[in-house]
């Protein structure tokens, strides 16, 4: 999908720039003090800014020299793509496995080290009773991987087994969503990133609700971006305000598991930013946001209410509980949590994300990526210090190889309008030159208009085409005469048949 350029998109971009130069700086220090020494650190914050001026136009100019001499098919690309979602499904599934075993075979072995409290409160245990977390992720987490103790018994193995789902879950869904929003392309890049990088992969060593938020998460994303590009191309039909409606509950059903549900919201700009098939339809859109928006409202209060009547509490009980734990986020802060030390993976995160501070300038009216900037940019600071309840650095990092995949995108096969037009400008150099018409003589004066009647006017004879094909030869008359004449005693052809014969012989 693409979407118009405005002139809040030239706010966010230079919001944006300033975040990539700072997010550079921090990963360039770092890896210079780590790799090279801590002495001359500083220095390292000038690391990346060359490399990003080095590699962005020998990318580009790269892959406009290969465009030029060799031509991908529909079979070629398809072929690609199922080859990239195979090995990112297989490989990481592999990788994370051994990762697992690995890790649960550390906790069996050296008792020290505690899985944490939500395996605790998920341990199954003869005569204990389960209470309710306020949080309604939290408890769906705890809930859940009681579930998977319960068939497979109390062991980290178990819990980290379920873990690897909760990420394969969010690969799945982080591939279908931006295949939607963005295209095959960046959609197998992001799958890429996401599953071979370590600092995802890690993510599984820590039984927290952090996966099964980003799975939930990146589901609303996939709901509200098939809505949103079914609207655009007119897809919905009358049906349109029903499919609102009933996404709005969804999502109003997700704000009451976690409030970071809001940031999907977001998305819904894409309705009147995004380029439209059918001409018009401003107010349907509107419509759609305003019946999504009530949805969403009905939802969350009803969501609320059901949890208050089931724990036997008024309403306004239940939405003090719900809303108690936001009370002390600041309590539980994560600082430089989601970057650890992969430094390397996030320098080549970042340096792709800011291929689109060019491309900003470089594009036209129509850009694909700028939907995803305010939502990155509202992100940015989990990557220093994340003050959610159970950690939205999952979702940032997925966020964030969104904008890196849409840097590579449009650097790779941005310029094709101007490609199209240097083709376009060799074929007509090559081809010869039309002869220049000789101008008209100056006509003589025209005589006065003498009226003429109908009978005076000479009717002309209707004129046919030529028939193109052979036309018959005229049939000529002839006397047909034979060398043998037969004389007339001989011209008897009448056989004489005698009374009662049957010819039965």
């Amino acid at each position: 999908m693409t979407y118009r350029k405005t002139w809040f998109d030239y706010v966010l971009w230079a919001v944006y720039a300033g975040i990539c130069v700072m997010l550079l700086a921090y990963v360039g220090k770092h890896i210079y003090a780590f790799y090279v020494g801590a002495s001359l650190a500083k220095l390292g914050v000038f690391l990346p800014f060359p490399i990003l001026l080095c590699i962005y136009p020998g990318i580009r100019l790269s892959s406009q020299a290969i465009r030029k001499k060799h031509h991908f098919s529909a079979h070629a690309a398809a072929m690609t793509e199922s080859l990239a979602v195979s090995a990112s499904f297989v490989f990481g599934l592999i990788l994370r496995l051994r990762e697992g075993i690995l890790m649960a075979s550390i906790y069996e072995d050296a008792p020290v080290f505690e899985p944490g409290e939500y395996y605790e409160m998920a341990v199954v245990r003869a005569g204990a009773e389960s209470t309710a977390l306020a949080h309604g992720l939290s408890d769906l987490f705890v809930r859940a991987l009681r579930t998977v103790f319960f068939f497979l018994g109390n062991s980290m193995m178990a819990a980290v087994l379920f873990q690897i789902f909760l990420q394969l879950l969010a690969l799945l869904f982080a591939y279908i969503a931006v295949r939607k929003a963005a295209g095959r392309f960046a959609a197998c890049t992001v799958l890429i990133l996401l599953a071979f990088s370590d600092a995802f992969i890690r993510k599984i060593y820590v039984i927290d609700p952090e996966c099964m938020l980003l799975a939930v998460l990146l589901a609303g994303l996939c709901l509200v971006l098939g809505f949103v590009k079914a609207s655009l191309y007119g897809k919905s039909g009358s049906g349109g305000f029903v499919q609102a409606a009933i996404l709005g509950i969804v999502l109003g059903f997700l704000c009451y598991l976690d409030f970071s549900a809001l940031i999907l919201f977001l998305f819904f700009a894409g309705l009147f930013t995004g380029r439209q098939v059918e001409a018009g339809s401003r107010k349907r859109l509107a419509g759609y946001l305003s019946l999504a928006l009530a949805g969403s409202a009905a939802g969350f209060f009803f969501s609320i209410w059901l949890d208050a009547f089931l724990s036997g509490v008024s309403f306004y009980q239940g939405m003090m509980a719900w809303a108690g734990p936001y009370f002390n986020l600041g309590m539980e802060a994560r600082i430089f949590s989601v970057i650890g030390m992969e430094y390397p993976f996030f320098a080549v995160l970042f340096l792709l994300a800011s291929f689109l501070a060019f491309e900003f300038i470089r594009g036209g009216r129509e850009q694909d990526f700028s939907l995803w900037l305010l939502p990155c940019i509202l992100l940015a600071p989990v990557f220093l210090m994340d003050f959610s309840i159970i950690g939205m650095g999952g979702v940032a990092l997925v966020f964030w190889s969104v904008l890196a995949a849409l840097g590579l995108k449009n650097a790779v096969f941005g310029g094709r309008a101007e490609a199209l037009r240097e083709k376009i400008e060799e074929i007509n150099a090559m081809a010869a030159p039309i002869p220049a018409v000789k101008p008209v003589a100056a006509a003589a004066p025209v005589p006065a208009v003498v009226p003429v009647t109908s009978e005076q006017v000479p009717k002309e004879k209707p004129r046919f085409f030529e028939n193109p094909l052979p036309l018959p030869k005229k049939h000529v008359k002839r006397e047909m005469d034979y060398d043998y004449e037969v004389p007339e005693t001989d011209m008897h052809y009448q056989v004489e048949i005698a009374d009662g014969d049957d010819f039965d012989r």
